[in-house]
């Protein structure tokens, strides 16, 4: 008796100008959550790994003494542990040569920021909004500043515009905030155009 089992081409034929099965398609799957404390742990287990490194090649951290003065040969991102924010605070270390040979790093912390375009008037309701992203204390000040605006029609005559400074601890929590912000500054920006700006301006 012939066998009449059907059987699955390998790679796929051709049949009245349509394709047919082809195979299974491999499917790649990334995971989208993580356990935020342990990456952090992950985070600090790296950190101290790279200053393992760093002082086995001669680059201890140099924190408190007398003054001490190098070339400045490398700068790498680094983070300071902190009790009251388990991401710690943001710093670069900065590897130096001294004039004798010496070799010796240092941290210098700093406060990464970034700007947001607010439409007059609504600047104390935005101030309070983003002190409540990721459930509050991500945001760690919010100022007002003057700065020019490039993308007015006519910027050239020095037009000031108000924007708000959005301070932070560290770049974590930058980037927690731009995640939330940058979805409503798009669609906003859609709707408002350079002519609508120009008039806020002057106004």
């Amino acid at each position: 008796m012939a066998n009449t089992s059907l059987r699955r081409p390998q790679k796929g034929y051709k049949r009245g100008g349509k394709i047919a099965y082809h195979g299974a398609k491999s499917r790649t799957f990334t995971s989208t959550g993580r356990n935020e404390a342990t990456s952090a742990d992950e985070k600090w287990e790296r950190t101290l790994l790279a200053h393992g490194i760093d002082e086995a090649m001669g680059f201890g951290r140099y924190e408190s003494g007398k003054r001490r003065e190098g070339w400045l040969v490398n700068v790498q991102p680094t983070s300071i542990q902190d009790e009251r924010n388990p991401n710690g605070r943001a710093a670069v270390d900065c590897y130096f040569i001294e004039e004798g040979g010496s070799t010796f790093k240092a941290a210098v912390e700093y406060e990464p920021y970034f700007l947001i375009a607010v439409k007059r008037g609504y600047e104390s309701v935005v101030e309070e909004w983003v002190k409540r992203i990721g459930g509050g204390g991500v945001v760690k000040a919010v100022k007002r500043v003057e700065k020019d605006d490039l993308d007015l029609p006519n910027h050239l005559l020095g037009l000031k515009r108000t924007l708000l400074k959005l301070v932070f601890t560290n770049v974590t929590d930058l980037l927690t905030a731009r995640r939330e912000i940058m979805p409503i500054a798009e669609r906003n920006r859609k709707n408002q155009s350079a002519k609508d700006a120009y008039a806020e301006s002057v106004a």
